[in-house]
Parts: C-alpha cells; sequence; structure tokens
C-alpha cells in the first residue's frame, strides 16, 4: 500500500492513534486552535518512522491550513542546502520555449503590418 493509499484508506480514518491525538487535541488545531469550521482538521504525521503503526505522539492534528505551512516549511528546510545541478539549469535554458505574451507590444506591431 502506498502511502497515498493509506492516507484515504478506512485503516487510516480509523486508526487508534489518530483517533487518540484528534481526541488529546480536543478536536482542535494545535497551531491556530480553530476547530475545523475554518479549514478541516487533519492529522500530521510528526515522523514517519513509525508509518502504518504510528503512535499518538507521531502525530498532530492540524487544521488543512496550518498542515499546508507545516508541511511547506519542513520541505523547504530538507532541500535548502541542495542546489540545482547546473547542467540540468544550462540545458533547460538552451531548450527553453521563448515566452509567448499576448499582451505584448511587439506582437500588437506585427499584427499591424
Amino acid at each position: 500500500m502506498t502511502y497515498h493509499e493509506y492516507i484515504m484508506s478506512r485503516r487510516w480514518r480509523e486508526n487508534p492513534a489518530r483517533l487518540a491525538e484528534l481526541a488529546a487535541s480536543g478536536f482542535r488545531c494545535r497551531l491556530c486552535n480553530h476547530g475545523g469550521s475554518e479549514s478541516p482538521l487533519e492529522v500530521h504525521h510528526r515522523t514517519y518512522a513509525n508509518l502504518f503503526n504510528e503512535q499518538v505522539s507521531d502525530l498532530t492534528t492540524l487544521c488543512r491550513r496550518c498542515h499546508r505551512v507545516v508541511t511547506d516549511h519542513q520541505r523547504r528546510l530538507r532541500y535548502q542546502d541542495v542546489l540545482p545541478k547546473i547542467a540540468d539549469v544550462k540545458l533547460a535554458l538552451e531548450t527553453a520555449t521563448p515566452l509567448f505574451d499576448p499582451t505584448s507590444k511587439a506582437l500588437e506591431i506585427r499584427h499591424v503590418r
């Protein structure tokens, strides 16, 4: 089972650790304290060490908005030291199609001729 399949499954929805974390948080986001009416509640994996066999301490209740912010922050930290390969950038620049701007004055002039 893939991670995505797991998160969409009944096994995850009915996971005792997930339900216990929701209850322990009072069914409120641990960051902004909203109760899910503004943004649906989700349960965030603080670690994937016990994936498919999570412990309550592995999970944190977050609203969808906060979950996206936390996930984005974690990804930025994870990849902050990863530099793009120069060869990849050069190749992309060499093979890139010029951008098309339909509002360009140059385009209007070409049509007038």
